[in-house]
């Protein structure tokens, strides 16, 4: 149980992190999504620009199995790089928006 707390906090610290910075058009916000019950993580962008509406998931991680899968990630941050700076090791992370063949040629958890 310890190891999924600490893995909730990490994933929770990178998502604040990441969510600081405000899109420099439009009128955009970005929201926080952390739902602890089901261990689903994200944050979204949402609002207007100008007259073209905006909303994606910016990143996505949700933890399964005591691993950290990395469901989304449209941004230019390595968030697994980062994961392991702030020790996670490589064997309890996925790059879960690769198929499961292109996982078996990383360092990081196949799934």
């Amino acid at each position: 149980m310890a190891k999924l707390e600490e893995y909730r906090d990490k994933i929770k610290q990178l998502l604040i992190k990441y969510s600081q910075y405000k899109p420099s058009y439009g009128e955009v916000e970005i929201e926080k999504i952390f739902d602890t019950e089901g261990d689903h993580y994200q944050i979204l962008s949402v609002g207007w620009n100008q007259q073209k509406r905006v909303y994606g998931t910016m990143m996505h991680m949700d933890i399964k199995d005591e691993k950290i899968w990395i469901q989304q990630n449209t941004t230019e941050a390595d968030i697994a790089r980062e994961l392991v700076e702030m020790g996670v090791p490589k064997h309890d992370i996925v790059i879960g928006f690769h198929t499961a063949k292109m996982r078996q040629m990383t360092d990081f958890a196949v799934g």
